[in-house]
């Protein structure tokens, strides 16, 4: 019996976690990584993930977490489910069984012995032979039971069609869903940083679903698009590698709760008359990269006293960028010089620990600073604004 493929998983395997992500974003990014060129892939359109090929053949996957459970038992529902789903969308006309690959994803590895035979099965006959053991598990007495009624929808479509979704069927069960993404990146990436562009890779291709989505779009991604636009974002990015951001845009709720609470940050800008939009924004940089560089130290992806140090260096930045001002605009009223100090200091992008971070990252953390009064915009800030 040949059996479905299990791969090991890599050391810096974390089950369950997918650095954050959801076992379908993962394995959308994996498709989208590996298809060939000319496919697209779907999220949640046919199935959980499928794979649309310009010659109008698909392959359809139901991805599933066996960490708490077993789905590929022979009882499993979430087994039959797969199924009967399949021979709904080939009975709708939606899908053609001669055409589309059918497959199940399960990670972690799981035991079951009867979805190992249909992975096998290459021929009708070993077809036929599964679809009546199939018929054989329904009786009038059970057919209401737990996973039955699934079973039964499945034969409805007929044995026809239930044949060929069995000889096109294949099981896939990994340790590490990961871990093929991984191998990909590594050819482009250091080794330190290939965690980091593997949730940026998956982070772009869940947000550019949820883009369509909300354009009321198809969810559907273009594989070579995809590829060509990770491929400029890891020469950009990969030779000192990327520090990934771990939360996406606050919510105006988020926003409008800071703005209310005016901590130090919003007075030092609003001091100088900043326009709101730019107070908003800073709001949102101060919010996002505070969690990252609470995430990023939780993980070990940065040591503290490399923040202490990107502090120390952006304090230095301030300083001449406030000397510079005061030597160009001495002429200005005290709002003018401090906007000028501030829209300085916010476009100055310096790595942290060799690595590039995003682009909200240096303004947030110089509005944390300015929150602590150790930086501030107007001229006589210290004044103002007294450190504690």
């Amino acid at each position: 019996m040949v059996t479905a493929p299990i791969k090991t998983a890599s050391k810096s395997a974390a089950p369950g976690q997918y650095l954050g992500y959801g076992l379908q974003d993962v394995r959308l990014c994996h498709h989208l990584l590996k298809s060939p060129a000319g496919c697209s892939v779907s999220l949640e359109f046919i199935e959980d993930t499928a794979i649309h090929r310009p010659d109008g053949t698909m392959l359809l996957e139901q991805a599933k977490s066996a960490l708490s459970g077993n789905p590929v038992r022979d009882t499993s529902v979430e087994l039959w489910k797969c199924f009967a789903n399949w021979a709904r969308l080939c009975s709708d006309g939606k899908v053609n069984a001669v055409s589309t690959q059918f497959h199940l994803y399960a990670c972690p590895p799981k035991e079951g012995e009867l979805v190992q035979l249909l992975h096998a099965a290459s021929t009708r006959t070993e077809a036929a032979a599964l679809l009546t053991k199939i018929t054989k598990k329904v009786t009038p007495g059970n057919k209401l039971k737990g996973c039955n009624p699934l079973i039964t929808e499945f034969l409805a479509a007929g044995a026809e069609t239930c044949q060929q979704i069995i000889l096109n069927f294949r099981l896939i069960m990994e340790v590490d869903p990961l871990e093929p993404i991984r191998e990909v990146l590594r050819f482009s990436v250091l080794e330190v940083a290939v965690d980091d562009f593997c949730a940026h890779a998956i982070g772009t291709a869940k947000n550019q679903i949820a883009a369509h989505i909300r354009a009321g779009e198809t969810p559907m991604i273009d594989a070579t698009e995809f590829r060509k636009r990770l491929q400029a974002f890891i020469r950009k990015h990969g030779a000192l590698g990327f520090l990934v951001p771990t939360t996406g845009q606050p919510s105006d709720l988020q926003i409008g709760t800071m703005l209310a609470a005016t901590p130090v940050f919003v007075q030092q800008l609003i001091k100088v008359k900043t326009a709101q939009e730019l107070v908003v924004r800073a709001v949102s940089d101060f919010l996002r990269s505070d969690a990252d560089r609470t995430l990023w130290a939780a993980e070990g992806r940065i040591v503290e006293e490399s923040l202490h140090e990107l502090h120390d260096g952006l304090d230095a930045h301030f300083r001449i960028m406030r000397d510079e001002v005061e030597d160009l605009f001495s002429a200005k009223d005290a709002e003018t010089r401090g906007r000028q100090v501030y829209r300085r200091c916010i476009t100055h992008q310096v790595p942290l620990e060799g690595r590039s971070v995003p682009s909200y990252f240096i303004p947030g953390t110089y509005n944390m600073l300015a929150d602590g009064a150790q930086v501030g915009w107007h001229p006589q800030y210290a004044d103002f604004f007294p450190r504690e």
